[in-house]
């Protein structure tokens, strides 16, 4: 990982020389065994934290721990895990990922499976504010690459200047060699409607102040497609939750609960695509707020074109739209397999109406039907 400068010490990740400290935090935390417990129950944990405390570097910790640990994770919660477009990477330079956002953990851990698959660097992930808690979380992601990104604002003073310092933070990051992940909105998808924020686009180019930077960033569309979506039902009850256009207020835990249920759910087949990097050489001017909305859209247009689209997706299509249109895309042991895992996450709530719930639910699924650009033709 490059070195930055001392006025990122607020964001940035650890350094190889904060590794050793975080380990031992991490080993001698009581959280550590049931995690291990659910991906192997069979483990030695007492040897799994002697091994943490050997670990001196990011490198070597993600080597050494965390592509065992995922692998076991994906054997664990998926029935196969695929990708495409890893092989055309050039890792000579700095990349900005763009992705869309279906899970607090799993989008960013499995793209960086796929670049350790393929001898690539492993990139700098974004980790919201609200999630650096407890302890065990911040040691974890920052061992990783994750950069803290503020979720907590309180003013639009604040958050101005948040946004130039994170847009600074990724200029640097990526104009300087290394690679970055992003999502492409503020927090996951709720709808199943894959959209890039312009917002986004427009705090990434805040620190560039000439075309050629905007083309050095290699803004590069990731697009991650998971046969079961993680947390459905959650993202249903939270959309739910705000349809009287109040704002959705988190109980204390939530984001916890999301991180574990996201993790530990089964996810069925799993896809992730590279796309390939925005010619932003194509506009007049990047800088501009229509050319920003162009890049955008173009974020989109990959991201929709490569999105895999499942079974479940065509199944919550015909059930939300009461159609038959897509009965040759799925079989009806999967229907009915998808019905009764949608009528038992229902039935958990049952002070909410169950038809606005489960209409909620099958948009989740429906949506990347109506995005993809082929699908409805």
């Amino acid at each position: 990982m490059i070195q930055l400068p001392p006025e990122f010490d607020d964001i940035r990740p650890y350094y190889d020389s904060e590794i050793p400290a975080a380990m031992e935090r991490m080993a001698s935390d009581p959280v550590l065994t049931p995690a291990l417990r659910f991906l192997d129950e069979n483990i030695d944990v007492n040897a799994f934290r002697a091994k943490l405390r050997k670990i001196r570097t990011i490198e070597q910790f993600q080597r050494e721990v965390m592509v065992p640990l995922c692998s076991a994770l994906v054997a664990k919660t998926m029935t196969r895990f695929t990708s495409s477009g890893a092989e055309a990477i050039d890792a000579s330079y700095g990349s900005l990922y763009v992705s869309n956002h279906r899970d607090i953990v799993m989008d960013a851990y499995l793209h960086q499976i796929v670049l350790n698959q393929y001898g690539k660097p492993t990139c700098h992930i974004t980790f919201g504010s609200n999630l650096m808690n407890p302890q065990f979380v911040v040691d974890f992601g920052m061992s990783n690459k994750m950069f803290r990104t503020d979720r907590k604002t309180s003013n639009v003073r604040s958050f101005l200047r948040s946004s130039m310092h994170l847009s600074a933070y990724i200029n640097y990051v990526v104009t300087h060699g290394d690679s970055l992940w992003i999502a492409q909105r503020n927090g996951r998808t709720k709808d199943g409607r894959d959209h890039t924020e312009p917002g986004l686009v427009r705090m990434l180019l805040m620190e560039s102040d000439r075309k050629d930077q905007v083309e050095a960033l290699h803004i590069t569309p990731l697009s991650i497609s998971y046969q079961w979506e993680p947390c459905d039902i959650l993202k249903a009850v939270e959309r739910y939750r705000t349809l009287d256009g109040q704002p959705y207020v988190k109980a204390q835990g939530e984001d916890l609960q999301s991180i574990i249920t996201g993790i530990t759910q089964q996810k069925g087949n799993v896809h992730l695509a590279f796309g390939t990097p925005i010619d932003c050489a194509a506009f007049s001017d990047p800088l501009k707020r229509e050319d920003m909305a162009a890049i955008a859209t173009q974020i989109d247009a990959q991201i929709w074109r490569e999105y895999r689209l499942w079974d479940t997706n065509y199944i919550g299509f015909d059930l939300l739209n009461g159609s038959s249109r897509f009965t040759g895309c799925y079989d009806p042991a999967t229907k009915d397999q998808f019905i009764a895992r949608m009528e038992h996450a229902i039935e958990v709530y049952p002070s909410l109406d169950a038809d606005k719930l489960r209409e909620l639910y099958l948009k989740i699924y429906a949506g990347p039907v109506y995005d993809n650009p082929e699908a409805l033709k």
